[in-house]
Order: structure tokens, then C-alpha cells, then sequence
């Protein structure tokens, strides 16, 4: 995918991988994507998701809030964690993440066996 290319981001700091925000809004737009502001909730999970995540950089990403870059198209997206005017470690949406993304958004999040 276009945005996590290291082309595409520009160069990595030490933690994470950064680009200007305006930049990476533009290149989502010429995809025919959506820049989506994700609520705190949301943003909380993410770092939850994006902690245990295999393919980004080890600890909690850079910022204090986050969008998706959505692509109705494939289906998926991309989130951006944003640290002032840097949209910082991309992490692949798949469509199996933004079901549970959209229920932490509504509060209903269904919580499945009986528990202690």
C-alpha cells in the first residue's frame, strides 16, 4: 500500500516513522481515500492495537490523537498517529480491525462469555 512505503513518509525519526500531515491528507485524497478524526476512545484502543502489533515500532505511538485514512475500495485503511503537524506510524487497518473500531466509537462493544 502507498502510505506505509517509506518513500511515501519521508524520513524515519528515532521512534517512528513521520511525515507532514498535509502531505499525507493529499496523498490520501488523490487515492479517493477519507481522512476520518477518530474520537479518544478510538485513539486509546489503536494504541492498545498498535502496541501489540508485530509489524510497528515497540511502546505507544507518538501524538495525541489519531485519523483513518479510509479506503472504501479495498475495504481497509491505514491510521495515522498525529504529533502536532506529523502524521506518525502507520499501521494497516484491516477490515477485521475497523468493525471493533467502530463499536469502541458507538459504546457497544459486546463482550462474549460469562466472565469470573
Amino acid at each position: 500500500m502507498f502510505a506505509v512505503s517509506h518513500p511515501a513518509l519521508g524520513t524515519a525519526d528515532s521512534a517512528a516513522l513521520c511525515a507532514d500531515v498535509a502531505g499525507s491528507k493529499a496523498m490520501v485524497a488523490e487515492h479517493h481515500g477519507r481522512w476520518i478524526e477518530l474520537f479518544a476512545e478510538q485513539w486509546q484502543f489503536l494504541r492498545g492495537v498498535n502496541a501489540m502489533n508485530p509489524e510497528t515500532p515497540p511502546g505507544l505511538p507518538h501524538g495525541d490523537h489519531a485519523v483513518l485514512a479510509r479506503f472504501d475500495d479495498m475495504g481497509s485503511g491505514i491510521v495515522f498517529f498525529i504529533d502536532g503537524d506529523r502524521a506518525c506510524t502507520p499501521m494497516s487497518t484491516p477490515p477485521e480491525l475497523l468493525s471493533p473500531l467502530k463499536d469502541v466509537e458507538s459504546h457497544t462493544i459486546k463482550h462474549e462469555g460469562v466472565g469470573f
